[in-house]
C-alpha cells in the first residue's frame, strides 16, 4: 500500500514541476521533447490456397468393333436434267406494209404508203410515197392551191463492223403566188402563179462499229441534189462529210470534216460556192464532267476566198446526281444559204436571189439541264451570239417583168442580208410515263438588235409550244399541239415624196396566232386503224408572211391498213 501511495505522490510532484516550467518558457524557445514513430503490429494471416474438388467421375469407355459387317446394295437412277435456257420477250409482229388513206376540207386527199423489208441481220429496205394536196380558195386573195407528192427507196447492208446505207429521193411541190387582192388585181389564169419545184436527191453512208475505242471509228457520207422551178432556175449541190475517232491517252479524239459545193443557175447569173470546213475536237469525260474542246477551221470560195476560225468549247459538270447539270461553251459557224435552204422556208421567193453566207461569228451560251424525278426531264439554255449577213424576206416591188404577171402585184419575196447581234433564251420540260403518255412544254424568247434594218423581219420574239400524246393500251392514241408565236413585222413601202427614193419603209405589223391541232387514232384492230385530225382549230386566219394568209380550220378522216 505504501508502495502505490509513493508512486501518485512522485508522479503528482513531477507534473507539477512541468507545468510550471513550461509557463515560465519564452513564447520565442521551441522544446524537443522526442520522436514518435508509430508501429503496426501484423496480423496473423490465413495461408492456405483455395482448392476445388470435383465431384464429377469420369467413367472408363472400352474400345467397341463391329464383326460380320455386310454393304447393302440400292439402286437409284438418276434422271438428267435438261439445261436451262433464258426465254426473252416475244418479238412484235411486224408487218410489210402500211397504207394511209384521207379526205378533208379545202378538197384536199391525202395517200401515204409505205412497204418495208421485214426483221434481217444481213439488210433492210423499202420504199416510201406520199400525195397530199389542196384545192384553196382563200376569201378576197388569189387561188392557194398546192400540191406535195414524194417518192423515196431506201437501203442497208449491215456488214460484220460496217453498215453501208443509201437512200434516193424525188419530190415535185407545187405552189400558187396567192398573195394578192383580188379586188385590185384579177389573174383569172392559175398557171400565172404557179410555181413547181422537182427535186432529185441520192446519199451514201459508210459506218464503222468497232468495239474497241482504241481503233479508228468513222464515218463518210456523200450527199446530191438537184433542184429545179419553173422559172428555169436550178441549182445542184455535192457534199462530202464525215468524221474520223479514236482514243487518245484514255480519251477521245475526234476529226470532222466536211466539203460542200453548189452551183446556183438562174436566166440571169451563175453562182458558184464551195465550203471546206475541218473541226477537231479533243473530249475528256470523267464521272462528274464531261468536256469537249476544239477549233473550227472554215474556207468560203466564193466570188472572194474567205477563211474563218470558230471556238468549239462545250463543258458541263453533273453536280448531283443528274439531276442538276450546269454547262457552257463557245461555238460558231458558216451557214449556207442556198436556193434549197431558202425556199424550204419560204416558198414564195423569187427565182433570182442574191446569194451570201451567213457568218455566226461566235455565239456563247450556258445553262441548266437534268431530271426531276424517273419521267421529268428539263433544259434552260441562254446565249448570245454575232451574225453577219442574216438572211431575211422583204415582199418585191422592184420586178417588172411583163413576162410574169404575177412579179407586178409584189406577191413574190425577195432576200436581203443584215447584221445582227442576237440574244436568246430557250427552256424546255419534258414528261414521260413509259410509252403511255408524253407532254413537252417550250418556251423561246429572241431580241435581235439589227444593224441597218428597222426590224429582223418575220422574225418573231417569242414562241411557246405545248404537246401531248397519250396512248391507251396501244388502242387509242391521241396528239395535241398548242403553240403561241408573238407579233411580227413585215418591211412594207407607202410613198412620200420628200424622200430622194419617193418612198417610206413602215414596219407594219402581223397579229401574233394562237392555234391548236388535234389527232385521234382509233385502232379496231392491229391492222385496221382510223384516224381524225383537225387543224387550226381556234378557226383563226393569221398571216405568216405578208398577205399570205393560212386557211381557217381544216379536218380530215381517213384509215390506215397495215398487210
Amino acid at each position: 500500500m505504501f508502495k502505490y501511495s509513493a508512486l501518485i505522490l512522485f508522479c503528482v510532484t513531477t507534473i507539477s514541476k512541468l507545468h510550471s516550467q513550461i509557463v515560465d518558457l519564452d513564447p520565442m524557445q521551441v522544446i524537443s521533447i522526442g520522436e514518435y514513430k508509430p508501429v503496426i503490429v501484423d496480423a496473423t494471416k490465413i495461408a492456405d490456397k483455395p482448392v476445388i474438388v470435383d465431384s464429377t467421375k469420369k467413367l472408363k469407355v472400352n474400345g467397341f468393333s463391329i464383326n460380320n459387317s455386310k454393304k447393302v446394295a440400292t439402286g437409284y437412277d438418276v434422271a438428267p436434267i435438261e439445261a436451262a435456257e433464258m426465254v426473252g420477250e416475244p418479238l412484235t409482229k411486224l408487218y410489210n406494209g402500211l397504207v394511209k388513206i384521207g379526205f378533208g376540207n379545202y378538197t384536199t386527199p391525202y395517200g401515204e404508203a409505205w412497204y418495208n423489208h421485214l426483221r434481217s441481220k444481213d439488210y433492210a429496205y423499202g420504199v416510201r410515197l406520199k400525195h397530199l394536196s389542196s384545192q384553196t380558195n382563200l376569201e378576197d386573195y388569189g387561188f392557194g392551191g398546192f400540191s406535195d407528192n414524194e417518192v423515196s427507196l431506201y437501203g442497208k447492208k449491215f456488214l460484220k463492223e460496217h453498215t453501208l446505207s443509201g437512200n434516193f429521193d424525188y419530190a415535185r411541190n407545187v405552189v400558187h403566188f396567192y398573195g394578192y387582192d383580188t379586188s385590185l388585181v384579177d389573174i383569172s389564169d392559175n398557171e400565172l402563179t404557179i410555181q413547181r419545184f422537182n427535186l432529185f436527191a441520192a446519199n451514201a453512208e459508210l459506218k464503222s462499229h468497232y468495239a474497241k475505242a482504241e481503233r479508228y471509228n468513222h464515218d463518210v457520207k456523200l450527199n446530191f441534189y438537184n433542184l429545179q422551178d419553173t422559172y428555169k432556175t436550178s441549182e445542184s449541190n455535192f457534199k462530202a462529210n464525215g468524221y474520223l475517232q479514236t482514243a487518245v491517252l484514255k480519251e477521245t479524239l475526234k476529226i470532222n470534216a466536211a466539203v460542200d459545193y453548189y452551183n446556183y443557175k438562174t436566166i440571169q447569173d451563175t453562182v458558184n460556192n464551195t465550203i471546206i470546213t475541218l473541226n477537231p475536237n479533243f473530249i475528256a469525260t470523267g464521272e462528274k464532267y464531261r468536256a469537249s474542246i476544239g477549233v473550227t477551221g472554215v474556207a468560203d470560195i466564193f466570188v472572194k476566198s474567205k477563211f474563218y476560225f470558230y471556238p468549239n468549247i462545250d463543258l458541263s459538270y453533273n453536280i448531283v446526281d443528274n439531276i442538276i447539270i450546269p454547262y457552257a461553251g463557245a461555238s460558231g459557224k458558216l451557214q449556207k444559204n442556198s436556193y434549197k435552204s431558202l425556199t424550204d422556208e419560204n416558198p414564195f421567193v423569187l427565182s433570182h436571189l442574191t446569194m451570201n453566207n451567213s457568218n455566226y461569228k461566235y455565239e456563247v451560251f450556258g445553262g441548266l439541264r437534268g431530271t426531276l424525278s424517273s419521267t421529268i426531264a428539263y433544259d434552260l439554255r441562254a446565249a448570245y451570239s454575232s451574225i453577219d449577213n442574216m438572211a431575211l424576206y422583204v415582199n418585191d416591188t422592184v420586178s417588172n417583168s411583163v413576162v410574169n404577171a404575177n412579179e407586178l402585184v409584189a406577191n413574190r419575196f425577195d432576200v436581203i442580208y443584215d447584221d445582227a447581234e442576237l440574244l436568246m433564251f430557250k427552256g424546255e420540260i419534258s414528261y414521260q410515263q413509259r410509252e403511255k403518255l408524253r407532254i413537252i412544254l417550250r418556251g423561246e424568247y429572241y431580241n435581235y438588235k439589227m444593224s441597218i434594218e428597222e426590224k429582223a423581219w418575220y422574225k418573231p420574239q417569242l414562241k411557246f409550244s405545248l404537246s401531248g400524246n397519250y396512248n391507251l393500251r396501244d388502242k387509242i392514241v391521241a396528239k395535241v399541239d398548242l403553240y403561241y408565236i408573238a407579233n411580227q413585222f413585215a418591211k412594207t413601202f407607202v410613198s412620200d415624196t420628200t424622200l430622194s427614193t419617193g418612198k417610206r419603209v413602215v414596219a407594219q405589223e402581223l397579229k401574233g396566232v394562237f392555234d391548236a391541232n388535234i389527232a385521234v387514232e382509233y385502232r379496231y384492230t392491229k391492222k385496221l386503224g382510223f384516224f381524225l385530225t383537225f387543224n387550226n382549230i381556234t378557226n383563226f386566219r393569221y398571216y405568216r408572211y405578208n398577205n399570205y394568209p393560212t386557211q381557217r380550220i381544216g379536218f380530215m378522216g381517213g384509215l390506215s391498213y397495215s398487210f
